[in-house]
């Protein structure tokens, strides 16, 4: 730590850092904190010279850290490289453990003791800078599932429903009303519904989990629905303590895929009644009888007759009518 406060040994330069209005925080090519101002240990409520010598990353969210430290080393690995960043927004972790909003700007320092970073940080409060682009991402995510084809849906920890899009009413003719507050399970097909309340249980006790499902449910008007659902379990998310269900009505792929079936059926059955000839056949070079496997001579017709398709209708080829009728064939 000796190291880092010598690059605050002028008087006059540490005097400006404490009595700016902002919180400054300067830290060196190991993250570790040389110098904080007054305004800074206000703003995470730590005391006097109790945050020198510990790691930045004291004052981060831990899902944040690898990102901001991330940044923070760039700087010190080449602070002569790297231009100054103003106005980054992050959030910072107060000594309770409770999240603060900043605004932070970066430039780095080249000293003799080795490159420092230094951050001037200040509270958002009213975060005006981003509060219309929150809201124009809220009221575009709204937009999205109130006119998805799919069916959004939130579920409680008691698997009952908190939440369904319009689309529900599209899909199986239901008002978000008649669903909301109910488990839904009395519209799942009575063939379907012991396997899918079983997987649901399952998946109940898994946070963070992920799974898909396929099943009929029963439409208003008393029509079968096939729907396939991906299931995400979030009841451990803070935000949103329930598990996050997208439906899809699959009716017409299902439909396609049974004619598909169907049609492969009936094509297997006809190729299993056609009997095909093959191998060598032993044939008369005068009568063309054919010798068959019992030892008999059978007549060609009959002998493909009775192992394929095939019928057969009697005509006379010109060489022969030639031949055989020579007076009628040559007029």
């Amino acid at each position: 730590m000796s190291q880092g406060r010598s690059a605050f040994s002028d008087a006059a330069s540490r005097a400006v850092l404490d009595s700016a209005p902002e919180g400054i925080l300067v830290v060196n090519r190991e993250g570790q904190i040389v110098h904080v101002n007054a305004q800074t240990e206000e703003l995470f409520g730590y005391g006097p010279d109790e945050l020198l010598g510990l790691h930045f990353e004291v004052l981060l969210p831990e899902s944040f850290r690898e990102e901001h430290l991330r940044q923070i080393a760039g700087y010190t690995r080449a602070p002569g490289l790297r231009p100054g960043r103003v106005g980054l927004e992050l959030r910072g972790l107060h000594k309770d453990g409770t999240e603060i909003l900043l605004e932070m700007s970066l430039c780095s320092v080249d000293v003799q003791d080795g490159p420092l970073v230094c951050c001037v940080l200040r509270k958002i409060a009213s975060p005006k800078s981003s509060e219309h682009p929150s809201r124009e991402v809220e009221q575009r995510f709204r937009l999205m599932v109130e006119n998805s084809h799919d069916i959004l849906t939130i579920r409680d920890a008691d698997t009952r429903v908190r939440y369904t899009s319009p689309s529900i009413h599209r899909v199986l003719g239901y008002r978000q009303e008649e669903i909301i507050g109910s488990t839904g399970f009395e519209l799942i097909h009575p063939e379907d519904r012991s396997n899918v309340e079983t997987a649901l249980t399952e998946f109940w006790k898994n946070p963070g989990a992920r799974d898909s499902i396929q099943y009929r449910a029963r439409h208003a008007n008393g029509s079968w629905v096939s729907l396939e659902v991906v299931a995400y379990n979030l009841l451990d998310h803070p935000d949103i303590r329930g598990v996050v269900i997208n439906g899809r009505d699959i009716s017409q792929r299902m439909q396609t895929e049974a004619e598909r079936e169907r049609t492969i059926a009936e094509l297997q059955e006809a190729i299993s009644k056609l009997d095909t000839l093959t191998g060598l056949v032993t044939i008369c070079a005068s009568c063309k009888k054919i010798h068959a496997e019992n030892g008999s001579w059978q007549q060609i017709e009959s002998y493909i007759r009775d192992r394929s398709q095939v019928e057969f209708s009697h005509s006379m080829c010109p060489e022969c009518s030639l031949i055989w009728y020579p007076d009628h064939y040559q007029k």
